[in-house]
């Protein structure tokens, strides 16, 4: 599942970090301009891995495979703009 953190976005309110979870695992992958494809972020367990979201909840929202793919590209377009 997908994630936007809508805490920190861009002048076209485009998210700067998206997190993907996995159910049972005990990391989260987070996606931003500089990591497109994602960097993982490990918990000690799965209980730090859920505080960690639960502590975020408020500010995050679900998104789809379209969704993700229309921001990675977003970031991408402006990333070889800014380079």
């Amino acid at each position: 599942m997908y994630f936007k953190d809508m805490r920190n976005c861009d002048h076209n309110n485009y998210p700067n970090k998206i997190y993907r979870v996995e159910h049972s695992k005990m990391l989260i992958e987070i996606l931003d301009d500089q990591h497109i494809q994602g960097s993982a972020q490990y918990f000690s367990s799965i209980r730090s891995r859920d505080k960690f979201i639960e502590s975020i909840k408020n500010d995050i929202l679900k998104i789809s495979n379209d969704e993700l793919k229309k921001i990675q590209n977003y970031w991408k377009i402006k990333k070889e703009v800014i380079d």
